[in-house]
């Protein structure tokens, strides 16, 4: 079955509903920030932590048959990484250096290109300045003979005279028009290329420093690969154990709590992944819900203005069936006290809940029969 509502009502449903998400959010948000707390102390409390073991274990001073082998293993596949590592660096410094070079000759390029224009646009320039001093002499001419005519000249002769004097006066002008065409074009290219020279400087200094700082790192790597290795193989080992070693000792004592610690550390990593994709999910659905909101307020906002007759709606069981589980999911996320320290409780809560409730298909299918309902509402009034 369906519920009926009225436009009011549903504008005022959709509203609602949009708001217990906001709720669920800003608890999930709460729960974040507990996360963040936590996972950032526990990082710091094993980094004192291995800052203690590893040199101990570099230095194997009683270290068990099992971990002589494990630190042994590990040392070998860090060794293989940095030289990974290296050969990568090596060739992205290579790179590095091509891009730096085509950028400095492409500089030289543009700065030839421009001196080759120069003499190019002058002798252009002098020539158009020969041409207009040539006609301006004409033209000087012209008038002085237009002057030494007296009044009794022929009319015919004056409108010659005349004319041929507009004619070459036409053609002073279009030289100097040609001038400052040429000019101008002297500027614009010198300005095009002082532009490129300072992109391409400021480019040319990146990368610059990239190479210094590139060709550094590959100095430090290769020229202390091996306790590099032998460094990052005490801290990942330890790291990643998650089990203290089988036989009894003094190095079992000392592992126990970092591999309880780097459950924990391991634990907050899901619970923070968790919390990012539930947050992500609300903040598309409520952007979503948000712009549907407005189109029925849009509807709404006609229907009061106009006086039009009031549209009732049919909404339905999926769609209030899914906007019905904001209270649950609230309830679900409610203390984040206790939450903040469970992460992994949290993340099987999420899980469920977006398997069950708020998959793609479903907001998907929540929209499509609302947007279908108030269509089919509109409908009403033609």
């Amino acid at each position: 079955m369906a519920t009926a509502m009225t436009l009011a009502q549903f504008y005022n449903y959709v509203r609602t509903s949009r708001q217990r998400m906001a709720d669920v959010y800003r608890e999930v948000e709460e729960i974040q920030f507990q996360f963040n707390d936590l996972h950032t102390r526990q990082l710091n409390e094993r980094n004192k932590v291995l800052s203690t073991l590893a040199p101990q274990l570099l230095a194997g001073t009683d270290l068990t048959e099992e971990l002589k082998q494990a630190l042994e293993a590990r040392v070998q596949v860090e060794r293989q990484l940095l030289l990974d590592r290296i050969a990568a660096l090596s060739k992205e410094l290579t790179e590095t250096r091509q891009n730096s070079e085509r950028l400095i000759a492409e500089g030289q390029k543009q700065i030839a290109y421009l001196r080759e224009q120069n003499p190019v646009l002058d002798q252009q320039e002098e020539k158009l300045k020969a041409r207009r001093a040539a006609l301006q002499q004409q033209l000087d001419e012209l008038d002085a003979q237009i002057k030494r005519m007296g009044c009794l000249t022929g009319y015919a002769a004056r409108r010659r005279l005349q004319a041929e004097r507009k004619k070459l006066a036409g053609n002073v002008a279009s030289m100097d028009q040609g001038i400052r065409t040429v000019r101008e074009k002297w500027k614009t290219l010198r300005e095009q290329v002082q532009a490129g020279q300072l992109e391409m400087q400021t480019r040319w200094q990146t990368l610059s420093v990239e190479i210094s700082q590139k060709q550094a790192l590959l100095d430090d790597l290769s020229g202390n690969l091996e306790p590099r290795s032998r460094e990052n193989a005490a801290r990942n080992l330890l790291v990643e154990l998650r089990e203290p070693p089988s036989v009894a000792g003094s190095w079992r004592d000392r592992l126990t709590p970092l591999t309880e610690l780097n459950k924990s550390v391991g634990n907050y990593v899901i619970g923070l992944t968790s919390v990012a994709e539930i947050l992500g999910l609300l903040k598309g659905l409520g952007e979503g819900m948000d712009r549907f909101i407005r189109s029925v307020g849009t509807v709404y906002e006609e229907q009061t203005r106009y006086k039009l007759a009031e549209l009732r709606l049919s909404i339905p069981d999926e769609v209030t069936a899914f906007h019905a589980y904001w209270p649950t999911l609230q309830a679900m996320v409610k203390d984040e006290k206790y939450l903040g320290t469970h992460p992994l409780e949290f993340s099987q809560k999420v899980k469920e809940a977006v398997g069950s409730r708020l998959g793609t298909t479903q907001i998907q299918k929540m929209f499509e029969q609302m947007g279908a309902a108030l269509t089919a509402a509109t409908k009403q009034w033609r």
